[in-house]
């Protein structure tokens, strides 16, 4: 029997934490934070991994490795060492202090030594744990240290992030021996220090030999075997800029040579029983957790609570019989308000269409009281059952509140049942009070915000989904009084009562209307794009001479090297960058940048759109997206599953997937579109008398500005003038700085910034208020809407100019944006309503920012639109005109063009 090696897992933690810090999470906008504002987005990534590695690898060993603050031996022989890496950002340093405690918690022994970096030790450790016949697993992506790779005793462990959007898939994880290494570079473990020293390492600021790269690099080790043996027979190097770059910088490519070898002569010691792997403190564990805000792990770690959890007194119930149901009804008729929830496990999609009906409900109408509605057990009385929820839920006298209105909406709308007097969501609620969270989980904000914990236990004889239902709707009504009261203390009950409370059913009628989708239209663009797909690779082929895959980041870096094409950035692993601006940038002098990006924009036009929407059509020929309330920090809506308002609409080819958006037979799509809105906010809240008096006399603005601030005087210089101006004047309401204005409009840095001034010494009220609202933000915290709705802005204080001047214009820029997601929203609700008083059959099916879109009969067409549009353009009074443009037509392409 072979007897089992024990494994020793050394961590390069700092590589762990940036990658965890700057990890997408399911789309937010916004990284993680408590509800105190700390940003917590790298310690709960870093802490899943961590849980991972140690549950499913179960290593003998392990250690989390930091690089310690000192400079190494590395700065002192190349003082532009890491010299590129930028100040770690605050809100990344501020949790540091959270991840050296998750060590502790897990008994995860931390090793850092001054004046050594972290590849060092791990290398060291490495080596030394080999020698004691035990396996080293070093857990980095980093391939820096592949070279220390020798089977079978140090191989290391890659993780990779299946959230992210990749060319070539890659499995999530990725054991790295001799044979993955040379697969993946082409050499072995031992020739890797030879491979970085001629390409270079931007992450490191590793120079390299100027004008080789990976490439390069790759073909002068397979032919002379080693980067000193290339110096030695430069003259035999065939390709001219290798050759050169051998014989002219030979001292700088023997010094990368020392940059990049891991030192594995570290003076430490290797102890392996400081480093067997322990069980965790649970209670450091759980206040670590709790004081985060990760609800799930401070469940889980409940039981190590100082607590006492018993005192949560409980009286749950579950009803299986009509007698009991009766029952119940007659105490809810014996009070005015009461919480309810449903239980929706059977449906495996948030998506309101495809809701089932409740496998149940609970019912709250005092703290600690809940009763599960057991629907499913009812049997012969299932009807009757429903017949009494309905009458209770449906009854406009008894106020009703609950947690995500719109899930229970469509869930009890399945089953037949209504809801009346509906006066709270806390998800609402929560969500006004600190948009920026991004989670809105009850039970943490229980807990965070209001001290009620909630033990981790279920009741016997209770399914897990019973047991949850019922204890939410306890919560529900034990936490209304103290959200209604925040809500009315932060000056949110206009927002929340008149604005977000009654779009909720509108938003639910919306998804459950759809977009009809024409799929053979998609089917047929898709074969057109195909073709132009085709025919964009050929023309790119033959201006690179050669075939290769243009969806490769690398393979284009290669391309563009050999057509000696300059970009001045890198990527990561020390390639050309080939992101979309730098294309962009590029194509201006190079036409097959042009048709690179070209054929990039056809590839997904083609996969996220032709090829995917069909895919979505629901059986009654609709695509049914969700809307969302609780994402976005401004109060914009955000459509998912798919995405609708992502639909394209920039370019020609982009537009004609509109095309297969559709009305019925005898319908017509109507689109209301806000001419201007953001513009017109910003006028009115600046009081800037130049804009508005363009406003007030109908003038174009953007003919205006081009005018005023860029001195167009004929007719040619004014159509010329006037998409310059557009640009500025819409970017400025975005507070841009000069070099994203610089992007946007192709144009110096240096002319964006005088652009600018010219701008604002037009308009002097836009600068004031440019000034003003950042210094408003640093003293409240916050900025606030036309109609109060708040975002806090923790970082507008921070240390770093960068992550501060972010604050400074998502500050400028909060008060124009939300003030318009609420006038769209209350045009969305007055609308609505005056369609439904007027009997017309008319509905609304997608809000896409400033654009309502409708589908109508042909015959009620005409007063729709006459009522649609007056509606919006009255749903608000400011100080200039709010005007909408309004068409009508048959698919939606025709409408917008």
């Amino acid at each position: 029997m072979t007897e089992k090696i024990e494994r020793l897992f050394l961590i390069d933690s700092m590589s762990h934490i940036f990658r965890a810090f700057y990890a997408p999470m399911a789309g937010r906008q916004e990284p993680l934070r408590n509800s105190k504002g700390q940003v917590t987005q790298a310690v709960f990534v870093f802490t899943n991994m961590l849980r991972k590695l140690i549950t499913t690898e179960k290593p003998e060993y392990i250690a989390a490795v930091f690089d310690s603050s000192e400079k190494t031996f590395r700065h002192e022989s190349f003082e532009n060492y890491k010299a590129n890496r930028d100040e770690m950002p605050e809100d990344l340093a501020s949790q540091l202090p959270y991840i050296f405690k998750l060590c502790e918690a897990f008994n995860v022994p931390i090793i850092r030594m001054p004046g050594y970096e972290a590849d060092d030790i791990i290398g060291t450790l490495a080596v030394k744990a080999a020698a004691k016949g035990i396996k080293a697993v070093i857990v980095s992506n980093d391939k820096d240290f592949c070279q220390l790779v020798k089977d079978p005793w140090i191989v290391c462990l890659r993780q990779n992030p299946q959230n992210i959007r990749r060319r070539t898939p890659v499995p999530p994880i990725e054991w790295c021996d001799e044979a993955w290494v040379e697969k993946r570079f082409g050499v072995p473990p031992s020739k890797i220090v030879d491979l970085l020293g001629l390409m270079g390492d931007a992450i490191d600021n590793i120079p390299g030999a100027p004008g080789i790269g990976e490439k390069g690099a790759l073909s002068l080790i397979l032919e002379f075997g080693s980067a000193e043996e290339a110096i030695k027979r430069a003259d035999e190097v065939k390709h001219k800029t290798y050759r050169e770059s051998l014989k002219n910088h030979q001292d700088l490519i023997r010094q990368s040579l020392a940059l990049a070898k891991i030192d594995t002569q570290v003076p430490i010691d290797l102890d392996l029983e400081k480093l067997r792997l322990k069980e965790p403190n649970r209670k450091l564990a759980y206040e670590l957790f709790r004081e985060l805000e990760f609800t799930a792990l401070t469940n889980e770690f409940s039981d190590a609570a100082e607590i006492v959890i018993t005192t949560y007194e409980r009286d749950y119930k579950t009803i299986n019989t009509l007698d009991e149901l009766e029952k119940l009804v007659r105490t809810l008729w014996e009070h005015d308000s009461w919480s309810f929830m449903v239980d929706d496990s059977n449906s495996e999609s948030k998506n309101s269409y495809k809701k089932k009906p409740p496998v149940g409900i609970a019912i709250s109408w005092k703290a600690g009281v809940s009763r599960y509605i057991s629907i499913d057990k009812f049997d012969s009385d299932k009807q009757a059952a429903i017949q009494l929820l309905n009458d209770i839920l449906s009854n406009g006298i008894l106020s009703k509140t609950t947690y995500d209105y719109k899930r229970n909406l469509a869930v009890l709308n399945r089953a037949g049942i209504s809801i009346e007097n509906l006066t709270d969501d806390l998800m609402i609620g929560a969500y006004l009070l600190d948009p920026g969270r991004g989670r809105y989980d009850l039970r943490m904000i229980a807990s965070s915000e209001f001290g009620i914990e909630t033990p981790n236990v279920i009741l016997s004889n209770w399914s897990a989904n019973q047991y949850e239902t019922t204890e939410t709707a306890d919560l529900i009504f034990q936490l209304t009084p103290s959200i209604r009261k925040r809500i009315k203390e932060n000056g949110l009950e206009k927002v929340y009562r008149d604005i977000e409370m009654p779009l909720i059913p509108i938003l639910y009628e919306i998804e459950m209307n759809g977009m009809k989708v024409d799929a053979s239209i998609l089917r047929h663009f898709s074969d057109f794009i195909s073709t132009e797909i085709k025919k964009t690779a050929e023309k790119i082929y033959e201006i690179a001479g050669r075939t290769f895959n243009i969806n490769s980041p690398k393979q284009v870096a290669e391309v563009l090297q050999d057509l000696n094409i300059a970009t001045s950035k890198k990527t990561a692993t020390g390639q050309i960058a080939t992101s979309k601006d730098i294309l962009n940038e590029l194509a201006n002098e190079y036409e097959i940048a042009k048709l690179i990006v070209e054929y990039r924009e056809l590839e997904k036009l083609k996969a996220t759109y032709a090829d995917a929407l069909p895919d979505l059509i629901e059986d009654d020929g609709r695509i049914h997206g969700n809307l969302n309330q609780t994402v976005t920090a401004t109060g914009r809506l955000s459509s998912s599953d798919p995405n609708l308002q992502n639909i394209p609409i920039r370019t020609e080819l982009g537009r004609q997937i509109r095309k297969a958006f559709v009305p019925e037979r005898g319908n017509k799509l109507i689109s209301a579109d806000y001419s201007q809105l953001e513009l017109r906010i910003l006028a009115h809240m600046t009081q800037d008398e130049v804009m508005l008096e363009a406003f007030r006399n109908g003038e174009d603005i953007h003919a205006k500005t081009a005018r005023l601030v860029f001195g167009a005087k004929t007719d040619e210089e004014l159509k010329e003038k006037r998409r310059l101006a557009k640009i500025v004047n819409f970017s400025i309401a975005y507070a841009v700085e000069p070099y994203g204005l610089s992007q946007r409009v192709g144009i110096s840095k240096t002319e964006a910034k005088k652009l600018i001034e010219d701008y604002y010494k037009t308009y002097k009220g836009v600068r004031k208020y440019m000034e003003e609202i950042p210094e408003i933000a640093r003293q409240n915290g916050y900025v606030v809407s036309l109609f109060g709705r708040r975002r806090y802005l923790p970082a507008i204080n921070d240390k770093n100019a960068t992550v501060r001047a972010r604050a400074e214009r998502e500050a400028i820029n909060m008060p124009i944006q939300g003030t318009a997601s609420d006038i769209v929203k209350i045009a969305m609700i007055k609308t609505d309503a005056a369609l439904k008083k007027a009997g017309l059959s008319t509905k609304m099916i997608m809000q896409i920012h400033d654009e309502l879109l409708f589908e109508s009969a042909e015959v009620e067409v005409e007063e729709a639109m006459r009522l649609i549009k007056a509606e919006m353009e009255s749903a608000v009074e400011l100080a200039i005109p709010l005007t909408v443009e309004i068409h009508a037509g048959n698919n939606w392409m025709e409408i917008k063009d």
